[in-house]
């Protein structure tokens, strides 16, 4: 089993935060994604994410609790970490002092490489989106 969870502090509201991530329908703020389609709304939807080179993600929408500010999703594979059976939550934190902190978290299983390289993978992948995320917010 592959357990990774990273956390990220901002200098933005909380609120602002949980919008980009809330809005589980528009990921434009991921560059150099081809296309993504979206079937059905709210809990259950998923999005079908295609980025270069890549297969298809298909992210399902499992839960989304806009008081706690709590995203849950899961992807049956995603090839670019090497993993499957994959479940993550988002939980965004306003901070008392100001800011916000993100803290992401998944479980999944290695898929043809190792629980220590898809674990590496995958902390790999979330600073990226942390930074994503950063640029979002600074906008």
């Amino acid at each position: 089993m592959v357990k990774v969870s990273v956390e990220r502090e901002f200098d933005a509201d909380a609120r602002a935060l949980w919008a980009i991530l809330a809005d589980f329908g528009d990921i434009s703020w991921i560059p150099s994604l081809e296309k993504v389609e979206i079937e059905g709304e709210g809990v259950g939807m998923i999005r079908h994410v295609t980025a270069p080179g890549m297969p298809v993600l298909h992210e399902r929408m499992d839960a989304i609790d806009h008081e706690k500010m709590i995203l849950d999703y899961s992807i049956p594979a995603v090839a670019y970490v090497r993993v499957k059976n994959y479940r993550a939550r988002a939980l965004v934190v306003a901070l008392e002092e100001g800011g916000c902190r993100l803290i992401w978290s998944c479980q999944s299983e290695a898929d043809g490489v190792t629980e220590a390289q898809a674990t590496a993978n995958t902390e790999a992948f979330y600073e990226m989106v942390m930074g994503w995320i950063g640029t979002a917010l600074s906008k």
